[in-house]
């Protein structure tokens, strides 16, 4: 079977190696094979079942395995073929490339029904709880301790839709009584890549109880650290994070900023932007060899400015050319997807990414990332659809709703801060 597999790592438009070496949860016990796949279809919980090696031989597991293991599409990991589509590097095709091969003999010992008797978890990412310190408007409850808060507290129809997210409080825990760490320690030792997003990571009591597991282990030098984090706090309790980052040689911090100023602070609610960039000129000085860059959510609220955004960072050495940013186009909540705003605006903003295409041609990952932005931008285009879809009107009514109740609650005026909107917000006045 080796070579049929190592054929299907190589060459599969389908198969990936992640279901054999990763584990991926939520704070609300959401399994799934990675990050990237569609939230909607967990599967497996870890409130449910009593090992980890049980939420892996689940029914929903066991068939993903066996679809892939014939190469055939899983509904769950639309969005990797959808990116693929576009001419985007994948996760699929990111892991089968790194690490598909060095664990060909786990997939060769797949039994016939998908299941799996042993496993290693090489690849680590929990998000341990929706713990944060933001409330960004492109987030929600399920990652955000505050926004739940919000919810609750402030927003009309909070109730419903806080019972929409199945979510018994405002703060939720994959680990809530300890269990699950307990469970998940004797796996750490296997791991070689791992990945911390939120809630806020860096904010979090499981993230550093790792951290120093793979220190008095020796593993230090195994252990890839990957961030993804809004890099607003760099200080927990009684934790010196800087300290213990020295020890990790392999460090790529990817910062989740989307712009500047008063609309960074707009965007994600509780940034203060100059203690931002305080941090990052930490980072720099104390920790040189860590990888830094930023990985921005690509939304109607930044899609104007990111550009000069991105030029202001590189202006200021914030960032380097060498560490491209890692593009994360929004798709949900969809009303804030850039498909949907109105023609004319997508027409300006396809040329205003051309130019940028053009100004960055001599960095192929640049380029490619304003290329990426572009190609979404044209693919809801009445360009090529002859027409402006009742879904957008639809959606960019719902955007303007869903902001002029934050504004109202946050004390805010959103077109004052991004007066790019405006014209939003007069074409939807014209419906």
């Amino acid at each position: 079977m080796s070579s049929y597999v190592e054929n299907l790592i190589k060459n599969g438009k389908h198969f990936c190696i992640l279901p054999w070496i990763h584990f991926h949860a939520w704070p609300n016990g959401k399994v799934m094979p990675c990050c990237v796949a569609d939230s909607s279809k967990p599967v497996a919980s870890a409130s449910e079942h009593e090992s980890i090696i049980n939420m892996l031989n689940t029914e929903e597991y066991k068939k993903m395995r066996v679809e892939m293991l014939y190469d055939k599409p899983v509904e769950a990991c639309r969005r990797c073929y959808e990116l693929e589509d576009l001419g985007t590097w994948t996760m699929r095709q990111s892991h089968n490339s790194m690490k598909g091969l060095a664990n060909i003999d786990l997939v060769d010992d797949t039994n016939e029904d998908g299941s799996i008797d042993q496993f290693k978890m090489k690849y680590m990412d929990i998000r341990f709880s929706n713990l944060c310190n933001m409330k960004c408007r492109t987030c929600g409850p399920e990652c955000s301790s505050l926004h739940a808060q919000e919810f609750v507290q402030k927003r009309k129809g909070s109730q419903a839709l806080f019972n929409y997210f199945k979510m018994k409080s405002t703060m939720v825990s994959v680990n809530e009584d300890g269990r699950f760490f307990e469970m998940l320690e004797p796996y750490l030792a296997d791991v070689e890549e791992v990945y911390f997003a939120g809630g806020e990571s860096l904010q979090t009591q499981e993230h550093y109880d790792s951290l120093e597991y793979w220190i008095n282990n020796n593993l230090t030098s195994q252990v890839d650290l990957t961030y993804t984090t809004n890099f607003g706090s760099l200080k927990f309790k009684q934790k010196d994070l800087v300290e213990l980052w020295k020890k990790f040689p392999k460090i790529k911090i990817w910062a989740s900023l989307d712009d500047l100023g008063d609309r960074a602070e707009l965007i994600r609610k509780g940034t203060d932007w100059e203690i931002i960039e305080d941090n990052i000129r930490l980072i720099k000085k104390e920790i040189p060899h860590a990888e830094f860059g930023i990985t921005p959510t690509i939304s109607i609220y930044n899609v104007f400015t990111y550009p000069k955004f991105f030029e202001y960072l590189l202006g200021q050495n914030l960032i380097s050319e060498s560490v491209p940013p890692r593009i994360n186009l929004l798709t949900n909540p969809w009303w804030s997807n850039i498909q949907i705003l109105p023609d004319k605006i997508k027409q300006v903003l396809i040329y205003k990414y051309q130019i940028y295409r053009s100004k960055y041609y001599h960095n192929e990952h640049i380029r490619n990332g304003f290329a990426l932005i572009q190609n979404n931008l044209m693919q809801g285009s009445a360009i090529f659809a002859n027409h402006i879809s009742k879904e957008s009107k639809k959606g960019i009514l719902e955007f303007i709703e869903y902001n002029d109740e934050m504004d109202k609650i946050r004390r805010e005026k959103i077109v004052d801060i991004i007066p790019e909107l405006r014209e939003v917000y007069e074409w939807a006045q014209s419906l």
